[in-house]
């Protein structure tokens, strides 16, 4: 049996890419144990599959610092005697790990992060647009590197336990309304500014939807001032909004999303959550770009919304999002109507898949 370790700490959505990749490995290759050494918040993403596991390093207290490091690598030397290491995030903490297992004779592997063509397609002037490769296929790449080839498995690659439906079930039960209209999630939220459609638009976008649809709308995200955000939406409609966040754990939070009709988000890891859930997904987009390599996986243009390049050369303007706009109004965000939204969340609704 080949046993491999991959480092993967962050972001969520990066690790959250990891999924389909390590699921369509082990199908495809039988005589393949892998070991996922990530943050311990990200372990529910792994579960269920099979010959899969993960190492919680907690690079946040534990672990941290040079001397962290080089305790998270004996703590992982120990573990396993593995027999190939794919680093999956070429960060400093990864780069000291993978130099240490090369001391120590073992194979190692990096994956291209493709740093020179995201550059040129997000610099502020002659931008290089050509579409780049998916995330998954980067991942992908690192494996075949190593002489493992496969192709990615169909989804859903998010499948909630038993446990997590029953414990859902009991929280539907309690709090949400019969299924008679649709369902959507609603993730207003992303890590930066750029990625973040005017918070202002959505009392008027879900008052938009009540009056074409009267959907039941469940607000994803977390902390307390997201939350503080979901319970204002919520005194504003009370029958239609249900909080989410902060209620349920991840693996409930994945049996909810297999229950949506559609999910309305930002680009951020509650979209990728939802897409390799399965759910149909309308996405949002500012200063990134889905052709950089991190739109929802499996789906075309249909899940996404964004204002055409030649009406806004400056997009994108960063990879992975940022909190200022070269032109200090983020019209790539502000000129996406409430109106556009709505009718899109209609139009996915009503035409068939």
């Amino acid at each position: 049996m080949t046993k491999i370790l991959i480092l993967r700490f962050s972001a969520m959505g990066d690790v959250l890419l990891l999924v389909p990749v390590l699921r369509s490995l082990v199908a495809a290759h039988a005589d393949v144990e892998v070991v996922v050494a990530t943050r311990p918040r990200f372990a529910a993403f792994f579960t269920g599959i099979e010959r899969v596991k993960v190492f919680e390093a907690d690079v946040d207290t534990r672990f941290t610092g040079f001397f962290g490091v080089r305790k998270l690598f004996f703590a992982l030397l120990v573990k396993e005697d593995f027999d190939l290491v794919v680093d999956m995030h070429d960060h400093l903490r990864t780069l000291i790990l993978r130099n240490l297992f090369v001391l120590f004779g073992k194979k190692v592997i990096v994956f291209n992060k493709g740093r020179k063509e995201k550059k040129a397609f997000t610099r502020r002037e002659n931008k290089v647009t050509t579409p780049l490769p998916h995330t998954i296929q980067r991942y992908k790449q690192a494996f075949e590197k190593a002489g493992y080839s496969f192709p990615i498995l169909p989804g859903p690659y998010l499948v909630a336990n038993d446990t997590a439906k029953n414990h859902l079930q009991k929280w539907l039960d309690k709090n949400a309304p019969l299924k008679k209209t649709a369902w959507l999630g609603l993730a207003p939220f992303a890590l930066h500014k750029s990625k973040i459609w005017p918070l202002a638009n959505y009392p008027a976008l879900i008052q938009e939807l009540i009056r074409k649809i009267n959907p039941t709308i469940f607000l994803f995200g977390g902390g307390d001032q997201e939350i503080k955000y979901f319970h204002d939406l919520q005194e504003l409609f009370p029958k239609n909004c249900l909080i989410v966040a902060g209620q349920l754990k991840m693996q409930q939070e994945i049996a909810l999303l297999q229950q949506l009709d559609l999910m309305v988000c930002t680009d951020s890891s509650n979209m990728h959550l939802a897409a390799l859930a399965g759910t149909p997904v309308l996405s949002i987009w500012g200063g990134t770009h889905p052709d950089v390599g991190f739109g929802p996986f499996g789906k075309g243009d249909e899940s996404i919304v964004q204002l055409d390049q030649k009406e806004l050369p400056c997009r994108p303007c960063s990879v992975y999002g940022k909190e200022k706009c070269h032109r200090g109004d983020f019209a790539c965000l502000t000129g996406i109507t409430v109106e556009a939204v709505a009718n899109r969340v209609v139009e996915r609704l009503t035409t068939p898949a």
